[in-house]
């Protein structure tokens, strides 16, 4: 995922890049990282699959950011 594919997915979330940063459990410095046009792109994969799914989910499902959002937190602990 290139920093413009992340800008992109956020805004169809309507997130800002801090607000991104809580969703994704990462911080708002990260998620400006990511979004930054001057720097390599390094985005990790769980992150472009993280926003694919939230975007299907609200989008296609009309899920809510926070049920989203719990419903990764699940996932993601479901890893441990």
């Amino acid at each position: 995922m290139s920093p413009q594919e992340y800008r992109d997915a956020i805004a169809r979330l309507g997130l800002s890049q801090v607000r991104a940063g809580v969703f994704l459990g990462a911080t708002d410095r990260t998620s400006r990282r990511w979004a930054a046009t001057d720097e390599p792109s390094s985005i990790p994969g769980s992150v472009a699959l993280a926003l694919a799914l939230a975007i299907c989910l609200k989008e296609q499902h009309g899920m809510e950011l926070d049920a989203i959002r719990e419903l990764l937190g699940e996932i993601t602990a479901d890893d441990d």
